[in-house]
């Protein structure tokens, strides 16, 4: 599983850090060694943490897993977004 933690660092500082939301994106094991298919969750904390538990979610089919790590960060966000 790949979690992103959205956080926001006052002043450029850690100390004081807040988080925002998480993204989980999560193998279906569907796939193959050549491509994978995942399962999107978006999240939200802090000030918006009265929306409880998953604000979004998705999937991305036939993954090429050779790409960087932002090419799948890019396809969840996407998919769970509904952006074309």
């Amino acid at each position: 599983m790949v979690v992103v933690r959205i956080e926001l660092w006052p002043f450029g500082r850690e100390f004081g850090k807040r988080l925002l939301g998480i993204a989980t994106i999560s193998n279906d094991g569907t796939g193959n060694e050549k491509y994978g298919n995942y399962n999107v969750r978006l999240s939200h904390s802090g000030k918006y943490s009265g929306r409880k538990g998953t604000w979004k979610k998705g999937s991305v089919e036939k993954h090429r897993r050779s790409l960087s790590p932002y090419h799948l960060l890019y396809k969840a966000l996407k998919a769970a977004l509904n952006i074309k």
